[in-house]
């Protein structure tokens, strides 16, 4: 087993460093909280709890309210990759996330806040088994802002998640439904 050492590169990536010297770059790019581009494509996973009706929500340092664990598409990158990539970054488990899985597309026009571009949010929807639930720990590679997590019941969402952010939850839970014919595209968390 190769021992690796994780820092963040000047150019906002995490780096893994093996004991020959081999660099193997990881896609945390922080990048894109500094200096967005002007329209990002972003990878969200609704994970549930293996038995209880919750919903994963991640603590961030210096947010305001609970995120879905996710984030940016890197070039060239699908949102079914990025999102398998990055829960495995910040929760350091292995979600076999398929094409099923995508439950809703939730546009997010720009607004005044520095780092909220326009953008389109594609929201997988997953059951935990109880191993990965177990499992499941904030990654020193995800980096600082990465504080831990909470099982939040859903009806609960709205005390610690933004308005869109239940919306948009609560529509992808719902489009997982069996037999559901709810809509599957949004625009901040709404049927568009």
């Amino acid at each position: 087993m190769i021992s690796r050492q994780v820092f963040f590169a000047p150019d906002g990536l995490a780096v893994l460093v093996g004991k020959r010297a081999r660099k193997e770059t990881i896609f945390m790019d922080r990048s894109n909280y500094v200096s967005p581009p002007p329209r990002r494509i972003g990878a969200q996973a609704v994970l549930l709890h293996p038995t209880q009706g919750q919903v994963m929500v991640l603590r961030m340092r210096g947010r305001r309210c609970g995120w879905l664990p996710g984030g940016h598409c890197a070039p060239d990158e699908s949102a079914i990759v990025a999102v398998g990539r990055i829960v495995r970054l910040q929760l350091g488990i292995a979600v076999p996330f398929g094409g099923a899985d995508l439950a809703v597309v939730d546009y997010s026009p720009a607004n005044r806040e520095p780092e909220a571009r326009e953008g389109y949010n594609f929201v997988f929807v997953r059951r935990l088994s109880a191993e990965q639930a177990g499992l499941a720990r904030p990654q020193e590679v995800a980096g600082p802002d990465l504080l831990g997590y909470d099982w939040v019941n859903l009806g609960e969402l709205a005390n610690v998640c933004l308005p869109y952010h239940v919306r948009r939850i609560t529509r992808a839970v719902e489009a997982c439904e069996p037999g559901s014919t709810a809509a599957r595209f949004l625009t901040q968390g709404l049927v568009a």
